[in-house]
């Protein structure tokens, strides 16, 4: 009998800690898409000098040409993405979106450059599809996948900020 209770006390706690850990995973849901690279995850809306400080020197940066804010946007290019900047309404420098342009980096998801639409719809299943470019949103977030004019590989994945319409 002691047996049957200590087993069926057993059996109590083991569903409880599973049941605990499904509540933890949930409230750990993703609320916006994000990269990483390294030790370093970056999200589109944070502020530049934060990223930028934690990813070192570019191997270049460019200025670019945006009437909205006086042509202060800037692409800093890395080796595997490139990380664009821009002024918010408060005049902070922020990521404006982060390019993904080679197969040595991939979303957390596991999408890469140079894998196929089926990949891209097996791994974001909701994402929708025109003339190549397959979008999936997350929050305030979104990635467009642009898989070229032939619609037949991934040629680059971009994260950018989502305004519903």
């Amino acid at each position: 009998m002691k047996g049957l209770k200590r087993a069926t006390g057993m059996a109590a706690a083991a569903v409880m800690a599973a049941s605990l850990s499904v509540c933890a995973w949930a409230a750990e849901a993703k609320a916006e898409y994000a990269f990483t690279t390294g030790e370093n995850t970056i999200t589109v809306g944070e502020y530049a000098d934060v990223v930028l400080g934690k990813l070192g020197d570019a191997n270049d940066v460019k200025i670019l040409t945006n009437c909205a804010n006086g042509g202060k946007d800037k692409a800093y290019i890395y080796d595997d993405f490139d990380v664009y900047t821009t002024q918010d309404e408060k005049k902070n420098t922020v990521v404006e979106s982060i390019i993904l342009k080679s197969d040595k980096v991939a979303t957390e998801e596991g999408l890469k450059v140079g894998q196929t639409p089926a990949d891209v719809k097996k791994i974001y299943p909701g994402a929708t599809e025109s003339m190549g470019l397959y979008t999936v949103v997350l929050g305030d977030t979104q990635i467009v996948v642009d898989c070229g004019f032939a619609n037949d590989k991934v040629v680059s994945i971009s994260y950018e900020n989502y305004v519903a319409e």
